[in-house]
Protein backbone atom coordinates (compact mmCIF):
# COMPACT_ATOMS: atom_id res chain seq x y z
CA UNK A 1 0.00 0.00 0.00
CA UNK A 2 0.80 3.82 -0.68
CA UNK A 3 0.34 6.62 1.65
CA UNK A 4 -1.71 7.67 -0.94
CA UNK A 5 -4.07 4.92 -1.47
CA UNK A 6 -4.00 4.23 2.83
CA UNK A 7 -5.30 8.06 3.13
CA UNK A 8 -8.07 7.06 0.79
CA UNK A 9 -9.17 4.59 2.40
CA UNK A 10 -8.86 5.45 6.19
CA UNK A 11 -10.85 8.82 4.90
CA UNK A 12 -13.35 7.01 3.47
CA UNK A 13 -13.92 4.63 6.35
CA UNK A 14 -14.28 7.16 8.78
CA UNK A 15 -17.31 8.73 6.46
CA UNK A 16 -18.95 5.50 6.51
CA UNK A 17 -18.49 4.73 10.28
CA UNK A 18 -20.11 8.05 10.89
CA UNK A 19 -22.65 8.38 8.13
CA UNK A 20 -22.93 4.91 6.27
CA UNK A 21 -25.24 1.50 7.14
CA UNK A 22 -24.55 -1.82 7.32
CA UNK A 23 -25.30 -3.91 4.84
CA UNK A 24 -24.36 -7.30 3.41
CA UNK A 25 -22.96 -8.63 0.35
CA UNK A 26 -23.73 -12.34 -1.26
CA UNK A 27 -22.33 -14.35 -3.72
CA UNK A 28 -23.57 -17.70 -4.02
CA UNK A 29 -21.08 -20.50 -4.92
CA UNK A 30 -21.00 -24.32 -6.15
CA UNK A 31 -24.01 -26.39 -7.51
CA UNK A 32 -25.69 -26.14 -3.78
CA UNK A 33 -25.25 -22.38 -4.33
CA UNK A 34 -23.99 -21.31 -1.09
CA UNK A 35 -23.98 -18.39 0.23
CA UNK A 36 -21.00 -16.55 1.10
CA UNK A 37 -21.69 -13.18 3.30
CA UNK A 38 -19.45 -10.19 4.15
CA UNK A 39 -21.07 -7.46 6.29
CA UNK A 40 -19.50 -4.06 5.34
CA UNK A 41 -20.72 0.13 5.62
CA UNK A 42 -21.86 1.48 2.84
CA UNK A 43 -23.46 4.74 1.98
CA UNK A 44 -26.95 4.21 -0.06
CA UNK A 45 -28.16 6.36 -1.96
CA UNK A 46 -31.41 6.29 -4.29
CA UNK A 47 -30.41 7.89 -7.59
CA UNK A 48 -31.09 11.47 -8.62
CA UNK A 49 -33.54 12.95 -11.05
CA UNK A 50 -30.62 13.65 -13.53
CA UNK A 51 -30.27 10.26 -13.89
CA UNK A 52 -34.12 8.96 -13.64
CA UNK A 53 -34.78 11.14 -16.70
CA UNK A 54 -31.70 8.81 -18.65
CA UNK A 55 -33.84 6.03 -17.95
CA UNK A 56 -33.09 4.77 -14.64
CA UNK A 57 -35.84 3.21 -12.51
CA UNK A 58 -36.50 4.37 -9.26
CA UNK A 59 -35.90 1.24 -7.85
CA UNK A 60 -32.44 1.86 -8.48
CA UNK A 61 -29.77 3.07 -5.94
CA UNK A 62 -25.94 3.91 -5.98
CA UNK A 63 -24.13 2.31 -3.10
CA UNK A 64 -20.24 3.02 -2.13
CA UNK A 65 -18.56 0.71 -0.17
CA UNK A 66 -14.90 0.41 1.00
CA UNK A 67 -13.00 -2.34 0.68
CA UNK A 68 -11.79 -2.83 4.22
CA UNK A 69 -14.52 -5.25 6.01
CA UNK A 70 -14.02 -7.00 2.34
CA UNK A 71 -10.74 -7.95 2.73
CA UNK A 72 -10.74 -8.44 6.43
CA UNK A 73 -12.65 -11.26 6.00
CA UNK A 74 -11.31 -12.45 3.23
CA UNK A 75 -14.62 -12.28 1.17
CA UNK A 76 -15.23 -14.48 -1.43
CA UNK A 77 -12.98 -16.91 0.01
CA UNK A 78 -10.14 -18.89 -1.88
CA UNK A 79 -10.88 -19.27 -5.54
CA UNK A 80 -11.91 -22.84 -6.78
CA UNK A 81 -12.44 -23.65 -10.32
CA UNK A 82 -15.41 -23.83 -11.19
CA UNK A 83 -17.57 -23.77 -15.06
CA UNK A 84 -19.34 -20.02 -12.94
CA UNK A 85 -15.56 -18.52 -12.11
CA UNK A 86 -13.17 -19.82 -15.31
CA UNK A 87 -9.62 -18.61 -14.64
CA UNK A 88 -9.80 -14.91 -14.97
CA UNK A 89 -6.31 -13.72 -13.54
CA UNK A 90 -7.51 -9.97 -14.56
CA UNK A 91 -10.55 -9.98 -11.89
CA UNK A 92 -10.51 -8.74 -8.92
CA UNK A 93 -12.56 -11.16 -6.68
CA UNK A 94 -12.76 -8.83 -3.88
CA UNK A 95 -15.17 -6.86 -6.06
CA UNK A 96 -19.10 -7.29 -6.04
CA UNK A 97 -19.78 -8.34 -9.58
CA UNK A 98 -23.68 -8.48 -11.69
CA UNK A 99 -25.04 -11.22 -9.99
CA UNK A 100 -24.27 -10.98 -6.22
CA UNK A 101 -26.04 -9.70 -3.58
CA UNK A 102 -26.78 -6.65 -1.77
CA UNK A 103 -28.83 -6.82 1.08
CA UNK A 104 -30.21 -3.31 2.10
CA UNK A 105 -32.36 -3.15 5.30
CA UNK A 106 -33.14 -6.87 4.90
CA UNK A 107 -34.25 -6.63 1.26
CA UNK A 108 -32.03 -8.26 -1.05
CA UNK A 109 -30.77 -6.52 -4.19
CA UNK A 110 -29.23 -7.50 -7.27
CA UNK A 111 -26.55 -5.95 -8.08
CA UNK A 112 -25.85 -4.63 -11.65
CA UNK A 113 -22.84 -2.72 -12.05
CA UNK A 114 -20.04 -2.57 -9.93
CA UNK A 115 -16.80 0.04 -10.37
CA UNK A 116 -14.16 -0.85 -8.71
CA UNK A 117 -11.74 2.61 -8.04
CA UNK A 118 -7.81 1.75 -7.68
CA UNK A 119 -5.26 3.99 -6.14
CA UNK A 120 -1.46 3.14 -6.51
CA UNK A 121 -2.88 -0.68 -7.79
CA UNK A 122 -4.54 -0.58 -4.42
CA UNK A 123 -8.28 -1.11 -4.57
CA UNK A 124 -10.09 1.85 -2.08
CA UNK A 125 -13.55 2.10 -2.89
CA UNK A 126 -16.39 0.22 -4.62
CA UNK A 127 -19.63 2.02 -6.08
CA UNK A 128 -22.21 -0.30 -7.36
CA UNK A 129 -25.57 0.20 -8.70
CA UNK A 130 -28.18 -2.31 -7.62
CA UNK A 131 -31.70 -2.73 -8.28
CA UNK A 132 -34.49 -4.08 -6.50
Amino acid sequence: MSVASDREIADLNASLAEDGEWIELRRLYGTQLIPVKVTCRAFVRSVGADELQAGITQEQSNVILSPSEIIAAGWPGPWTPSAAEPVRPDIDRRVPRKGDKCVIKGKPRNIEISKPIYVDDELVRIELRVLG
